[in-house]
């Protein structure tokens, strides 16, 4: 579906995110005028053939108060502007300004609430129970004495994680308690090595304490997600599925590699409940473990996602549905999830694929004696058996400068902080 001339434009930031780069793609290539904004210039979006004008604004991570000030500047001389947002940041920081935003955008963004509800892992939990959706373990100690019975009561491994990644910097996925004794350190370790901006803690008090979580090695090559679209009012729910088999580093990492799975009914329909109960409309992406048979929610992302390309190729143009809720065309909205639902009913055999980071990945593993055998040789099978098939985030034949982007990036993260890509590496 092409877009008419006369479509408002759409504002991404956080260029560097695999999410923002499927967004600006399949926006650009449906006619919109697609701005990409971000603090460094070396960013994979930023340089997608796409992308109509990239200009230079402040990190919304680090100077979120400077970031809302150019946001409501553009939007005085762009009114009407279409905000999509691209990281969990984001899309807290948008609804927290809301009302200073609203006059001159149109926002993509739920409510605060509906918002917090799901970037927040215990509050997330809560609202999986109460939606028939399974959760693992969790604890949230309210103090030191709290932490100490559950030393001795719960079961381990487990994972001490932030709340949330709204707000925390450095984001940090956690950290993995394997016995008692080692409980106490990393939880403080986790606490003194990231901050909480004030600006969450004056609405969330709590927020900076982090939650202790059942943890399944196991299952870290396992994790299946549904992925897709919800407008409650339009009453459209549109979903996907998809098993990652690979992850930077293995036990706590980003996606490599995922295949296409099968829609379970049952989750599929406790999502959409979830999404009710909350209150939350547009692009999702749900993450499940599966532990002795029981597929548990462990992450739920209401934002542009790493492998959202995935989505696009498959007939689930999620970028292209969340710009038509935000400048309500219910025509084109229907007309947009039909072909969606006709898509996700169908599939492909695509699989998604990091080439980048898996090359690297690979190489490191080999170099840092850590790879077992035949690991390379596996992965290249992989690829060549689905030659054709495979979804890149970066590398893409008709717009390739994201692609020599990401080289670039990888190699500079490598060569500028050796001693973390080799101890990640060893890790595996």
């Amino acid at each position: 579906m092409t877009m008419p001339a006369d479509r408002p434009a759409a504002l991404l930031t956080m260029a560097e995110y695999y999410g923002t780069l499927a967004g600006v793609r399949a926006l650009g290539r449906a006619g919109v005028a697609v701005w990409v904004a971000d603090a460094a210039r070396l960013s994979p979006a930023r340089w997608s053939r796409h992308a109509t004008a990239t200009p230079i604004c402040p990190d919304p991570e680090t100077a979120p108060a400077a970031f809302v000030d150019w946001l409501v500047a553009l939007g005085r001389r762009m009114p009407g502007t279409v905000i999509l947002p691209t990281s969990d940041g984001l899309e807290w920081l948008l609804a927290v300004h809301r009302e200073r935003l609203a006059p001159h955008f149109r926002l993509a963004v739920p409510d605060l609430e509906a918002v917090y509800s799901v970037l927040n892992k215990w509050r997330l939990r809560e609202a999986c129970l109460g939606s028939g959706l399974d959760a693992p373990w969790t604890a949230l100690p309210e103090n030191d004495d709290a932490l100490d019975r559950l030393s001795r009561e719960a079961t381990f491994p487990l994972i001490v994680k932030p709340q949330t990644q709204v707000g925390l910097w450095p984001h940090q996925k956690g950290r993995v308690v394997h016995s008692a004794s080692e409980l106490r350190g990393l939880y403080t370790d986790l606490c003194r090595s990231t901050q909480v901006q004030p600006a969450l803690l004056a609405i969330d008090p709590g927020a900076a304490r982090p939650l202790l979580q059942a943890f399944a090695p196991s299952a870290a090559e396992g994790i299946y997600s549904l992925s897709g679209f919800v407008h409650r009012a339009r009453r459209i729910f549109v979903v996907q599925a998809s098993r990652k088999i690979l992850q930077r580093p293995r036990l706590l990492g980003t996606g490599l590699c995922f295949e296409e799975a099968e829609v379970l009914a049952d989750l599929a329909a406790g999502v959409e409940r979830l999404c009710h109960r909350v209150g939350l409309d547009g692009v999702f992406e749900v993450e499940f473990v599966e532990v002795g048979g029981r597929r548990q929610v462990i992450d739920f992302n209401p934002r542009f996602f790493g492998q959202m390309a995935f989505d696009v190729d498959r007939g689930v143009n999620l970028p292209l549905l969340a710009y038509l809720a935000a400048i309500d065309d219910g025509p084109a909205l229907d007309r947009v999830a039909a072909e969606a639902r006709d898509a996700a009913a169908r599939r492909t055999g695509r699989t998604f694929c990091n080439r980048v980071q898996l090359r690297s990945h690979l190489l490191l593993r080999r170099l840092a004696g850590s790879a077992p055998p035949g690991e390379a040789a596996r992965w290249n099978g992989w690829l060549r058996q689905h030659a054709g098939r495979v979804t890149d985030p970066c590398i893409d034949a008709e717009d390739l400068a994201p692609g020599l982007v990401e080289v670039l990036r990888e190699a500079r993260a490598t060569l500028r902080h050796p001693r973390a890509a080799w101890r990640a590496a060893r890790r595996g």
